[in-house]
This record gives structure tokens, sequence and C-alpha cells, in this order.
């Protein structure tokens, strides 16, 4: 998503992150200047502002207008419905619980590139052993993950931070396929387990809400992960089902190539 990548990504000049960081508080000004108007309002030049629309993604000026104010129209309507629920706790989440469940799997959905995904199926097919690294909420998520696969006979574990002596002694490290999880891609201790898997010729696989993140630009292979604004009070419930839903995706795909005993 276009709000997501101007929130992390890594490769921009100091002009452009000025930029960026004006448009995401005065999203509103976008949509009513030209891109001379913004320059000025930035102190930059037009052609900085083209640039930038396109280092994100988007063809120029106008493309950008459009894509941004799309982005933020279907933010709006996702506040205005959770507003419009009874004050009734227990009634509210009877009602929204499910709307969040299925709108993380959705938007997931559609952020998966299929030949990624065929290509870290093709890896999981070949792999011995899986290995998730998370913490905090994504530490659940790795030992659910885990759970599954052991219970078919796929070796798996959850870890929460880096075991130095496993790292050190691992013979396996070309039959064992380790997930790191962290949805902005900035968590110190992710990045850092990431490099010393990377640094053990480890196959490693991102699942982070930014391809431009430091952790993705790390690893093997990427799968991307619903980002909720981070400010939205039921974000934590999005990043979550995301996640869940990418490994219930990747389980499933180890399902269909195990044989039938």
């Amino acid at each position: 998503m276009l709000i997501n990548k101007m929130k992390f990504m890594y490769n921009l000049t100091s002009q452009e992150q000025y930029i960026v960081n004006y448009i995401l508080k005065n999203p509103s000004i976008v949509f009513d200047s030209t891109a001379n108007e913004l320059a000025k309002l930035t102190f930059t030049s037009s052609s900085t502002i083209v640039r930038l629309c396109k280092k994100l993604g988007t063809k120029g000026y106008p493309d950008f207008q459009l894509k941004l104010a799309l982005e933020y129209k279907e933010e709006d309507q996702t506040k205005q419905a959770s507003i419009s629920y009874p004050n009734n706790s227990m009634v509210s989440g009877l009602e929204i619980i499910p709307e969040i469940y299925e709108q993380s799997f959705v938007e997931t959905r559609k952020l998966i590139n299929e030949n990624s995904l065929g290509n870290i199926v093709e890896i999981l097919a070949k792999a011995k052993r899986i290995d998730i690294y998370g913490v905090d909420l994504n530490y659940f998520v790795a030992q659910q993950a885990s759970a599954k696969w052991n219970e078919v006979g796929v070796m798996a574990v959850a870890f929460n931070s880096a075991n130095e002596h496993y790292l050190t002694n691992l013979t396996n490290s070309d039959t064992t396929v380790s997930f790191v999880i962290s949805h902005t891609g900035r968590n110190k201790a992710m990045i850092e387990i990431a490099k010393k898997l990377v640094k053990n010729n480890m196959t490693v696989i991102a699942v982070t809400g930014s391809r431009d993140s430091l952790l993705a630009r790390i690893c093997n292979e990427t799968i991307l992960t619903y980002m909720k604004d981070e400010h939205f009070k039921l974000s934590k419930i999005y990043r979550m089902m995301s996640s869940l839903f990418i490994f219930d995706v990747l389980y499933m795909s180890s399902l269909k190539n195990k044989p039938e005993e």
C-alpha cells in the first residue's frame, strides 16, 4: 500500500523524506495541490515531487494523487464503519470481529505475489525443518504455525530470540527454512537474527508489511502482511490475522505436497 510504503521506505533522499513527512501529516494538501504548488510548500522542486512519486511506484503526480485519495477513502470508510456499531462492547465485538478477520484476509490476499509464493512453496517442499522467529504477538503466530506443521510430521520450531548455540552448531542449513516476522521490518532483534541466519547460509524469508524495509532487503524472499494504520486501535488484530492467514496458506501447501499415508 502507498501509505505504508511512504512510512517505511528506506532509500529516500533528505528532500524526499521531508516531502513524505509533510504529506503524511497533511494528506489533504495533495488532493488540492499541483506538483508545483506542493513543491513550493515543501521548499523543493516539481521535478523532485515527480521523481518521488515514481520512486513510490506510481506513474507520476496525478497517479500518486489518485492512489493516495483511494487509500484514504478506504481508511475513512473503515473508521466510519467501526464508529457505527453499538456502544455495548460485547455486541460490538460480535459484529465487528468477523469483519476485521475478513478484511485482514482479503487485503493480505491482494498483497501476495503468486510467483514469490510459488518460490516459497517450492523451498518448503524441500525443507526438513522450519524455524520461525517473532517477538510478542508474532511469537504467538510462530508457535501456532509450528504446532500445525509438527502435527503433520514437518519439524518446525518457534523462537522469540536468537539461539546462539543452535546457530553456531547448525549443520543442515541447506534443508532448513527460516521465517522472520516483523510487520514494520524495523525490529532490531529480528534484523540481527536475519543477518546471522543469512551469514550461516540459511534460506531466510521475511514476513513483513514493507518490501522496502531493511528486513526484506536482508532476506532471500519476502511475503507481505497487511499493515493497518498503527494508530488505529485494532491494528494489532489486523496484523496478527494477516500473519496467521499467510502461514495457514503455506501450511495448506505443505499438506498438498505431503504424500498420503
